[in-house]
């Protein structure tokens, strides 16, 4: 996966969310939730330009979701390299 600076990253999510939630009042449906009627084939496909907005919805929310886990995989790695490598970990014991 290309590693892009993280300043651009969170820009995408920003305008993809942008849009998707331009598709979402649209249709008055989550992109959550339009994808898994989408993946299911469950979504009607008889008006021309809401075949054409499902495509791009369907692309659009597929972004989103690998943007995000850009993300979560960067963060991990700047956390990583906040943590010693060598901690101890303090439990509590019960009063007696």
């Amino acid at each position: 996966m290309q590693s892009i600076p993280l300043r651009d990253l969170i820009a995408d999510i920003h305008a993809l969310d942008r849009e998707l939630q331009r598709l979402e009042e649209k249709y008055n449906l989550l992109s959550e939730d339009f994808y898994q009627l989408y993946e299911a084939g469950l979504l009607r496909d008889e008006v021309v330009e809401e075949i054409d907005d499902y495509g791009r919805w369907a692309a659009l929310y597929r972004m989103r979701l690998r943007r995000k886990q850009q993300y979560d995989e960067m963060k991990r790695t700047a956390l990583q390299a906040l943590v010693p490598q060598q901690s101890a970990v303090l439990e509590p014991t019960l009063s007696r």
